[in-house]
């Protein structure tokens, strides 16, 4: 698996996800904060898929978007948390090494 695909698979959950919570009523939209999360993590995607190798926008991403989303959300404010954190775990594992020095964490614990 390659870094596209993480983002993709990213992607696949998310989407669907923010669009269901959108056909809700405007009572259950408010209280479900989820899509906020989701959103804010997958925001920048189209310039991360533009390259196949990792690019300083993906070192940024995960210095402050997976971190963000990594620090503020948990599973129960999205169903989607664990999983999104075990893609940011698998994009932090493809870090070439001459780029490691670049990220400002280690990424998450599990």
């Amino acid at each position: 698996m390659d870094k596209s695909e993480v983002y993709l698979d990213m992607l696949f959950w998310s989407l669907p996800h923010i669009r269901n919570i959108a056909t809700h009523n405007p009572l259950a939209r408010l209280k479900d904060r989820s899509t906020y999360y989701e959103s804010e993590l997958v925001c920048q995607f189209h310039l991360l898929l533009k390259y196949k190798s990792f690019t300083k926008n993906d070192i940024s991403f995960l210095n402050f978007r997976a971190r963000w989303y990594y620090e503020n959300c948990d599973k129960n404010k999205s169903i989607l948390y664990p999983s999104q954190v075990k893609r940011i775990s698998l994009l932090f594992a493809m870090v070439p090494e001459e780029m490691k020095g670049l990220l400002e964490w280690n990424g998450p614990c599990c």
